[in-house]
C-alpha cells in the first residue's frame, strides 16, 4: 500500500501505510487526531468524512451532478480536492504526488464562479471537464467542503474571501450582537451588482419573493490561524481525560459565557459543536480563544424551553444564560438593544421576544 500523508501546509504530520498511522508531528496534528493511539479508522471514518459537505445541503445534488460525482461516497468527493478546507490548512497527500500546498490551497487558488452560482443560487452547471487526472489538475473549489444545510458559496472579492448565503436573520442577529458588544462574525446584505454576477434576475427575484435576502460575511480563518470546532476539541478531551468546560472557562471565559447569553437573547436553537470552537495557531498547533459567534439563521425561535447544546449540564438556553449572567456582566450592553429600533428582518413577535428575554435576564434580577 502506498503511503499517504496528512499535511499541515507543506509539512507532513501523520503518515498512513498498510492501514497503520505513524505520528510525525504530534503538536500540529489535527486536534481530533491528537493522541498517541491514533489509528486508520480515526482518519478514514472520522477526520476525512467531516471534510465533505452534506448531500442534504441546499443545491448539493446539483453540484454533485455538475461534477459527475457519486452522491453516496463522501470520501470520493473529498478526495477530488485533497481533503482541503477553508477552516484550516490540512490536506491529504498521496506518496508520489508532485503537488504542494500552494497548488491545492483554497485560500490562494482561483475559485470557479460557475460552481459558486450553482452552490448559492441553484443555477445548473456542467463541471465534469474540470475534474481531471493527474492529481495536479483536480478541482479547486470550497463548495464541496462547506458544512451546514443552507445554500451558500464562497466568493472572492477585492477585500478577500466572503461567504455568501441565503438568510436574512443573519442581518438582524449581527446588528443585535453589535449593540450588545458580543464578538461575532458581521453580516451585510450583498449589493445588487455583486449578486448579478452569480445569478440571473429571475433567481434573485425568487429569493426576494420568498422574503429572504442574500447576505455575506468575511472569512475569519487564514493560512495563519485555523478554526477547531468544539466537537473536535471534545474528542481530544475524551482521549486525554480532560474537562472541556473547565478548559474553555479558563481559556476564554468572556467568550464562552457571552455565547450562552447571546444564544438565549437571540432564541438560537442551532448552536452545536460544529459551529463554535477555538482558533488554532498554524505555526504551533496551540489553541487560542473562541472564534467569533456565527451561524444565526436558526435564531429568533419563539419556542420556550429550547435546550442548550453548549452547556456543561442538561439545561435550557434560559437557565444557561441566567447562570452566565450571574458570573459577570462580560461587557454586554443590553441597554443599547432596548433602545434600538426593530430590525426590518424580524417580525414584531420575534423582536418582542428578543426584548423580553433581555429584560428577564438583565432587568428582573
Amino acid at each position: 500500500m502506498e503511503k499517504t500523508y496528512i499535511c499541515l501546509k507543506d509539512n507532513p504530520v501523520l503518515e498512513i501505510c498498510n492501514y497503520r498511522c505513524r505520528i510525525l508531528d504530534y503538536d500540529r496534528l489535527p486536534v481530533s487526531l491528537r493522541y498517541e493511539g491514533v489509528g486508520f479508522d480515526d482518519v478514514m471514518h472520522g477526520w476525512t468524512e467531516n471534510r465533505a459537505m452534506s448531500v442534504g445541503r441546499t443545491n448539493a445534488k446539483k453540484l454533485l451532478a455538475g461534477f459527475g460525482i457519486s452522491q453516496s461516497n463522501p470520501y470520493l468527493v473529498a478526495r477530488l480536492f485533497h481533503f482541503t478546507s477553508l477552516t484550516d490548512c490540512y490536506w491529504l497527500k498521496e506518496e508520489g504526488d508532485r503537488v504542494r500546498w500552494k497548488d491545492v490551497s483554497l485560500f490562494r487558488n482561483k475559485l470557479e464562479k460557475t460552481v459558486s452560482a450553482t452552490a448559492l443560487m441553484g443555477v445548473p452547471g456542467y463541471f465534469k471537464d474540470k475534474v481531471r487526472e493527474p492529481v495536479e489538475t483536480r478541482i479547486h473549489t470550497p463548495e464541496l467542503t462547506v458544512q451546514g444545510l443552507a445554500a451558500k458559496a464562497w466568493i472572492r472579492e477585492q477585500g478577500g474571501l466572503y461567504l455568501y448565503k441565503v438568510g436574512k436573520k443573519e442581518l438582524a442577529a449581527s446588528r443585535i450582537l453589535d449593540a450588545l458588544g458580543i464578538l461575532h462574525v458581521g453580516y451585510e446584505e450583498v449589493a445588487e451588482e455583486r449578486l448579478a454576477r452569480v445569478a440571473d434576475q429571475k433567481r434573485i427575484d425568487s429569493i426576494r419573493n420568498a422574503g429572504e435576502k442574500v447576505v455575506k460575511c468575511r472569512i475569519i480563518s487564514s493560512e495563519q490561524k485555523a478554526l477547531v470546532p468544539w466537537e473536535d476539541f471534545q474528542m481530544y478531551c475524551a482521549y486525554h481525560d480532560m474537562d472541556e468546560y473547565a478548559f474553555v472557562k479558563e481559556q476564554d471565559p468572556r467568550g464562552y459565557y457571552s455565547m450562552l447569553i447571546a444564544d438565549y437573547i437571540l432564541g438560537n436553537e442551532d448552536r452545536h459543536g460544529a459551529n463554535f470552537g477555538f482558533f488554532m495557531d498554524n505555526r504551533t498547533g496551540k489553541l487560542g480563544k473562541l472564534y467569533p459567534l456565527m451561524d444565526h439563521d436558526h435564531g429568533f425561535s419563539e419556542d420556550d424551553g429550547i435546550i442548550s447544546q453548549t452547556s456543561e449540564t442538561k439545561e435550557t438556553l434560559e437557565t444557561a444564560a441566567f447562570k452566565a449572567a450571574k458570573m459577570g456582566n462580560w461587557g454586554i450592553d443590553y441597554q443599547a438593544v432596548l433602545g434600538m429600533e426593530k430590525p426590518e428582518e424580524l417580525s414584531g413577535e420575534q423582536w418582542d421576544g428578543v426584548l423580553g428575554r433581555i429584560r428577564r435576564i438583565f432587568c428582573e434580577k
